[in-house]
């Protein structure tokens, strides 16, 4: 159970947050109208993939929520295919872990005094196979690259409520989306790492996760957040662990983001194991 609950979290990085004092409004919408709402998830996919696929950065921020536990993290990611890449450094119970994923291979840098154990006295530790702290850590990474996100909504998504507002400032269309846990469980277990048989169960309890995306006037997202206490909950966690949301902003679309793979004498591989 402890294995599942934290690859749990490795779902999380998709996406409850709601502005206040807005004015409800529903239409349709094409690409650069920044006037009307999108009338469907694939209307809205269609549009939002088009801008990130021509900005293809940005700058990222991340809360999540497990219980009274709150993770935060800084940093950005270039959202290109195969040139994909993250560095994200993360707050986690105080301690602080920076995550690079490069060339599909993660990388993680531990505190001082935890080296010895987790990468032989390496600032970096590399993520192998068969290690599931190591691998959700990584799927976590990857989860923030925003094309994933929209795949996710245009496979299982429907939207049920839209308005247009203002968040941080800049106007926004602001929708609110029900994902289909079964149409998108195959998603989910890519990214989480859980196996088959738990995403069977778990889709035999958990109907809809709850998700809201805040789009610029140039359609690009700028806040995604998601509601994961269904799953948590399906999952067998006890009750103060239960309630689990992320947040996850967007900023400076298209700021150049150079990451690039620790020097190779840096590097360990990951010894933590979960027993």
């Amino acid at each position: 159970m402890k294995k599942a609950l934290l690859a749990v979290g490795g779902v999380a990085l998709v996406v409850t947050a709601s502005a206040c004092g807005a004015r409800q409004v529903t239409g349709q919408a094409s690409p650069g109208d920044s006037t009307a709402l999108f009338g469907s998830a694939q209307e809205l996919v269609r549009a939002a993939s088009a801008k990130t696929g021509q900005e293809k950065s940005a700058k990222l921020a991340l809360t999540e929520s497990i219980g009274q536990q709150r993770i935060t993290g800084q940093g950005e990611g270039r959202f290109d295919g195969p040139d994909s890449a993250v560095d994200l450094t993360m707050t986690v119970m105080g301690q602080q872990m920076e995550i690079r994923l490069v060339n599909k291979t993660a990388y993680i840098q531990f505190p001082p005094e935890a080296r010895a154990k987790m990468t032989g006295g390496k600032p970096w530790g590399r993520v192998t196979g068969g290690n599931p702290f190591a691998q959700n850590t990584a799927n976590q990474a990857g989860q923030n690259d925003p094309s994933k996100i929209l795949d996710q909504i245009q496979q299982a998504g429907t939207i049920t409520r839209s308005e247009q507002t203002t968040l941080d400032g800049q106007p926004v269309s602001h929708y609110w989306v029900d994902i289909d846990f079964a149409r998108a469980a195959a998603s989910f277990g890519t990214n989480s790492g859980l196996p088959a048989e738990q995403l069977r169960k778990l889709a035999g309890q958990v109907k809809t996760i709850p998700m809201q995306l805040w789009l610029n006037s140039d359609s690009l997202p700028v806040q995604v957040t998601e509601d994961l206490t269904a799953i948590t909950k399906a999952a067998g966690a006890s009750a103060s662990a239960q309630p689990m949301t992320v947040t996850l902003n967007y900023s400076d679309w298209g700021t150049p983001v150079d990451v690039q793979a620790p020097p190779a004498d840096q590097v360990g591989d990951l010894k933590i194991q979960l027993n």
